[in-house]
């Protein structure tokens, strides 16, 4: 292996490792606003709950 083809496979490698990283982000932020959104409409039908408008 000459150093082209090293550097072409380091290369290739860190191209790999970014991808894997920015998927990994987006995962993460995608559970995160799930979760928010979910907290929020708890959170809203407490309120109207605590209203008396549900039931």
């Amino acid at each position: 292996m000459n150093e082209e083809e090293m550097a072409r496979s380091v290369a290739r490698g860190l191209h790999q490792y970014e991808q894997e990283r920015r998927a990994k982000a987006r995962r993460l932020y995608l559970r995160q606003a799930w979760v928010g959104i979910g907290a929020g409409v708890v959170f809203l039908l407490g309120v109207l709950w605590s209203f008396g408008k549900l039931g």
